[in-house]
Order: structure tokens, then C-alpha cells, then sequence
């Protein structure tokens, strides 16, 4: 894993690749929703953090409303998956963001969800999106770097 960065225009293509890739494979999503794969429609106002590998694939990104401090956006590449890059992709977000978090994930996206509860995330909330049920969850703190290598083995779900 290479440093991670804030995107800039020439990450675009790649960011979007993946985002593409990732919403159509997410089978837990409705049909209709794994058309809707225009990446810059869906996070205007967004900060985008990118994590490239050393041979210049991206391995993930993950986009926020620093502002509102809310995760929007988390993603790890397939072939990257359960390196811990998703857990590199927030824990890189505590340089840049004050605590608490927030995020949505739709409860049955259950490999994402399992992933934000080993990291600490707990529900506060609860909704119903056009994607389906979904749990509001909240972070107060990351867990430390020795923490993570038992995290990495859960890292699952859409991508992470």
C-alpha cells in the first residue's frame, strides 16, 4: 500500500472504474440502483482520498462531507480486498477529520456492516432509502494500529 492522498482530476477515471465496478457487483443492491454508476453525480461536494498500489492500480478511495464529518463513499478493489486497505482508507481519515463519524450503510450490504461494527462503529439510527433499510452509524475513535491485523480478516463486504 502507497501513501494516501487527496484525489485530484487526474485520479477521475480510476475513481470512477471502480465505483462503476463496484456498484454493479454489489448484488445486495436493487437492479435499478446497479445502473446508477456516475461517480461525480454522487458526491459533489465531497472530499475523495485515494490509495494507489506500488504498480499504480488504485486500491481503494473513500469520500467524505468533511464538513458533516460523514463517510459517504468507501471502496477497496477486489483484488485488494481484505488487506486492509478500507481500514487504511479511515484510519488515514483521523489526520483530517474530527471525531465523531458518521455514515448509512443499507443492513443488507452485511459484510460492510460487519466490517464498521469490528472497527467500532455503533448504530444510532436507523432509515429507509430508495437502496433499502439502512442503520445510521457512528465512530468516537479508531482502533490502534496492532488492532487492525485482526480486522483485516474481516474486511469484507462491498469491498470493505
Amino acid at each position: 500500500m502507497q501513501e494516501i492522498v487527496l484525489g485530484t482530476e487526474s485520479d477521475t477515471e480510476a475513481v470512477q472504474q471502480l465505483y462503476c465496478r463496484a456498484i454493479r457487483d454489489a448484488a445486495w443492491l436493487a437492479a435499478d440502483a446497479r445502473t446508477r454508476t456516475d461517480f461525480p453525480s454522487v458526491s459533489q461536494g465531497e472530499c475523495v482520498y485515494v490509495s494507489y498500489a506500488p504498480d499504480g492500480r488504485l486500491e481503494g478511495f473513500v469520500s467524505v462531507y468533511e464538513s458533516d464529518r460523514f463517510v459517504h463513499h468507501l471502496y477497496v478493489a477486489s483484488e485488494f480486498a481484505r488487506q486492509g486497505v478500507g481500514t487504511a482508507l479511515l484510519s488515514f481519515l483521523c489526520t483530517r477529520l474530527p471525531f465523531p463519524w458518521r455514515l448509512k450503510c443499507v443492513r443488507a450490504n452485511t459484510g460492510a456492516l460487519a466490517f464498521y461494527t469490528s472497527l467500532g462503529w455503533r448504530e444510532v439510527g436507523c432509515g429507509v432509502s430508495e437502496q433499502g433499510d439502512y442503520a445510521v452509524l457512528e465512530v468516537e475513535s479508531m482502533p490502534s494500529a496492532d488492532s487492525t491485523r485482526q480486522i483485516d480478516r474481516i474486511d469484507a463486504g462491498w469491498r470493505e
